[in-house]
């Protein structure tokens, strides 16, 4: 629950060109910083965006819940690098029918912020914790900033239209009953995003603890142990 299904017509102008304003400045900022990036850091940064791709892609059971893989991103991309996959995969999936393509600008934000606070949050307990619930921590609190902002804007786009829902509002217009379907849905998203970066902390401080960050050698030791 960290990427709008809005369709295109629903918010006024000024709240998604705002939103894509403001990401398009963060862009330019970021990729004035990513000019020294050495050939693999780009093919590395673009493989994660597929990976990150087709998480969002593929939809999980019937509610049609998708993973964002935002936390690791912010981990392992930094959040310049996250908030540049994020903007593209948004701009992708917006062709692909999955939201409208006047909300890119906003999906990147929300995405990136949980990418951002996923990073900042590992970088403060990667010292203590091993690099797996780390990598878990952190993804659990971008996923909760991130999920609040989506809430935040999909309540505010009903308000601003109670005769229409965005995707995720199951179609009734109503505010009140969508924050008691989304606010449920919003703590079991949190919940497997963790699990899932728990498992792929685990996994990279096997094979590949040094993509990791802050991670010290003996919290890597013994992860793998």
């Amino acid at each position: 629950m960290s990427h709008l299904h809005i369709p295109d017509g629903l918010l006024p102008v000024w709240v998604w060109g705002a939103g894509l304003l403001l990401a398009l400045l963060l862009l330019v900022r970021g990729s004035r910083r990513a000019r020294d990036h050495s050939p693999q850091r780009i093919a590395y940064q673009g493989a994660l965006g597929g990976l990150m791709l087709a998480a969002m892609a593929i939809p999980l059971g019937p509610l049609e819940y998708h993973l964002t893989l935002a936390g690791p991103m912010g981990v392992l991309l930094g959040g310049g690098g996250a908030f540049q996959v994020a903007f593209v995969v948004s701009a992708i999936l917006a062709l692909m029918g999955h939201g409208g393509l006047t909300v890119v600008g906003l999906n990147a934000l929300v995405l990136g912020s949980g990418a951002a606070v996923a990073n900042r949050v590992y970088g403060a307990v990667a010292h203590r914790l091993r690099p797996a619930p780390a990598l878990a921590l952190g993804t659990a609190a971008g996923q909760a900033v991130a999920g609040s902002l989506w809430l935040a804007m999909v309540g505010f786009g009903m308000r601003l239209d109670p005769g229409a829902a965005p995707h995720a509002g199951g179609g009734d217009g109503r505010l009140g009953v969508f924050l008691g379907l989304a606010l449920p849905l919003w703590i079991v998203g949190i919940a497997v995003e963790s699990v899932i970066a728990f498992g792929l902390g685990r996994f990279l401080a096997r094979v590949q603890p040094g993509l990791l960050p802050h991670a010290p050698p003996a919290a890597a030791a013994r992860e793998v142990a």
